[in-house]
């Protein structure tokens, strides 16, 4: 697929990244304490980690405070459960149980409705209105899957703290995720990073150079740069080595390594933390690519996705 000469405004900011999931997410199932301090596990064998919980009763849910109302509404009957696994949808039964603990009925599951953390922006395309950050996934930090989103926001957000990174146990940035300014809508999570709309209006709160895309042929081995927001909601450039490129990686979100080489960064943050995914990646004057993922032996190197194959899923996204 060719892609056309395409220029973006180049990222480098953290924002809050907050996502609701479409339908409810089983992290797993427990134990109900029933009457005379009777054990029961109702949704055993029957809900399974991963599985989303689309209705309850015939009901659609919003949160998991719609869950819970629709169980206790239905009482100790066999309440059917609409339920989506792997992609498949499927109905199952189950009987709630009386938890003498709680007053209330239950079935037994411990779930989310919803995530939220801190990304860094890799680009906003003006030709589009959209936006591209992380360069990778959003996965459950339970259930290692990726998380199906009904919707998401990306707010304004500026970093508090920093815990630096060491050989085996990763650092990563701490910044406020408000609601109060919200930037985008997003509307989808990918294996190549999450994408979505830039509200209007809000188009000068992404201020960075317009800049061309580099095409995978045109990146080098050697010396070129990140930007970065470590601090407060400053956007700083650092010196990094593009050390080896991979045009035929399986994974599209590892299709580079770098090293960080700036000595302020490396001062500070101790390579590659969390919190840095997305920081897009320039040489020669180009847009080259985004951070990823970081070596969890080695902080001062990481993985980084192409430029192109972020705009492709920018396109299919929207």
């Amino acid at each position: 697929t060719v892609i056309p000469q395409t220029e973006v405004i180049a990222g480098g900011m953290t924002v809050g990244v907050s996502m609701d999931t479409r339908g409810i997410m089983v992290l797993g199932t427990g134990y109900v304490n029933g009457e005379k301090n009777k054990i029961y596990e109702p949704a055993k064998g029957i809900l399974q980690s991963g599985d989303m919980i689309l209705q309850a009763g015939g009901k659609s849910l919003k949160n998991k405070e719609d869950l819970m109302k629709a169980v206790e509404e239905n009482g100790t009957k066999p309440m059917s459960f609409l339920v989506d696994r792997n992609g498949v949808q499927q109905t199952v039964e189950i009987t709630p149980v009386f938890s003498q603990e709680d007053n209330s009925c239950k079935i037994g599951v411990w779930v989310r409705d919803s995530t939220q953390g801190i990304g860094t922006i890799t680009f906003f395309n003006p030709n589009t209105n959209g936006f591209g950050a992380l360069g990778h996934g959003v996965y459950d930090v339970d259930t290692q899957e990726l998380m199906q989103i009904k919707n998401g926001q990306i707010t304004q957000s500026s970093i508090i703290d920093i815990k630096k990174g060491e050989k085996g146990n990763p650092g990563a940035l701490t910044g406020n995720v408000g609601r109060d300014l919200v930037l985008g809508s997003i509307a989808s999570n990918t294996e190549l990073g999450i994408y979505g709309k830039v509200e209007k209006g809000k188009e000068s709160y992404f201020t960075g150079k317009k800049l061309p895309i580099a095409l995978q042929q045109e990146i080098e081995e050697g010396k070129a740069t990140i930007l970065s927001n470590i601090e407060g909601e400053e956007v700083k450039e650092y010196d990094v080595e593009i050390e080896s490129i991979n045009r035929y990686s399986k994974n599209e979100s590892k299709g580079m390594v770098i090293r960080i080489t700036d000595q302020e960064l490396l001062s500070k943050t101790g390579g590659i933390v969390q919190g840095m995914s997305g920081s897009p990646i320039l040489q020669n004057g180009k847009i080259v690519g985004a951070v990823t993922h970081v070596f969890v032996q080695d902080p001062t190197k990481g993985y980084g996705i192409f430029i192109e194959n972020m705009l492709k899923q920018e396109k299919a996204s929207a």
